[in-house]
C-alpha cells in the first residue's frame, strides 16, 4: 500500500501545552506528546503493542501499514 500522511490526525491535547495523534484507521488508539512529532512517536509505539493482539494477516497489515504512515509521519516532521 501507499503511504498516506493524511491518515495521521493531530488535534490539541488535553492541556494547552500537549499534542494528541491517533490514525484515522485506528482511532480508538491516541496518543499524546508535546509536539506531534512526539506524539506520533509514541502513537507508533502504541500501534506497535496492538501488533500482539492482532489475530488475522488482515489486522496484521493494516496495523502494519498504520506503523508505517505514523513513522513517516515522525520522519517528515524532522
Amino acid at each position: 500500500m501507499e503511504i498516506d500522511l493524511s491518515r495521521v490526525i493531530v488535534t490539541s491535547g488535553a492541556t494547552a501545552h500537549t499534542t494528541e495523534v491517533h490514525h484515522r484507521d485506528f482511532s480508538e488508539i491516541r496518543a499524546d506528546g508535546g509536539s506531534a512529532k512526539e506524539a506520533a512517536a509514541h502513537l507508533a509505539n502504541k500501534l506497535t503493542l496492538a501488533l500482539d493482539t492482532a489475530l488475522t494477516d488482515w489486522r496484521r497489515e493494516t496495523i502494519g501499514q498504520a506503523i508505517a504512515e505514523v513513522e513517516a509521519f515522525v520522519k517528515q516532521a524532522d
